[in-house]
């Protein structure tokens, strides 16, 4: 089962060092949040001055396999959002939002990848769990003001 400690540390640490390609930091806010009620929350507090948020959701946990070849089932879930004032924004330029944000979760998933692949960096062991198969990147559209994509993937660990 993956440790809450560690999913923590590796978000921080992907705030800290993921930038786009002008230097700039991808993720401006982090938190981690346990349900939906909390993140709707969490986004009511949050103003477009803090963009882009990378926010994790606590994992689910659960079991596959069978007697010796048993496996915990680690499912994640990232957002990945802006908050938005409609009020500042044609059709275009809302689909722009999705476009960035889109940008966003991409080097994210890539870092992901680089991260497992890389075998002398700080969390190869945690992300060598990745079953890259259950990367899925879905749109996140008028969430409490907030528009963007969620990242939910699958790690599965030994016992």
């Amino acid at each position: 089962m993956l440790p809450l400690n560690r999913l923590r540390e590796y978000q921080a640490e992907l705030c800290a060092t993921l930038l786009d390609d002008n230097g700039n930091k991808l993720f401006n806010y982090a938190d981690m949040i346990i349900d939906d009620s909390e993140l709707s929350k969490l986004l009511k507090e949050r103003v477009q001055d803090d963009n882009t948020f990378l926010i994790a959701v606590l994992p689910d946990y659960g079991m596959k396999g069978q007697e010796d070849n048993a496996k915990w089932q680690n499912i994640l879930q990232f957002f990945i959002l802006d908050k938005t004032d409609y009020s500042e924004h044609d059709r275009d330029s809302f689909l722009n939002i999705f476009a960035e944000t889109q940008y966003k979760a991409s080097r994210f998933v890539y870092q992901l990848l680089e991260d497992k692949s890389n075998n002398d960096g700080v969390f190869c062991g945690f992300l060598s769990w990745l079953d890259e198969s259950s990367i899925s990147v879905t749109p996140v559209w008028k969430k409490e003001g907030c528009n963007g994509w969620t990242v939910t993937i699958n790690l599965d660990s030994a016992l």
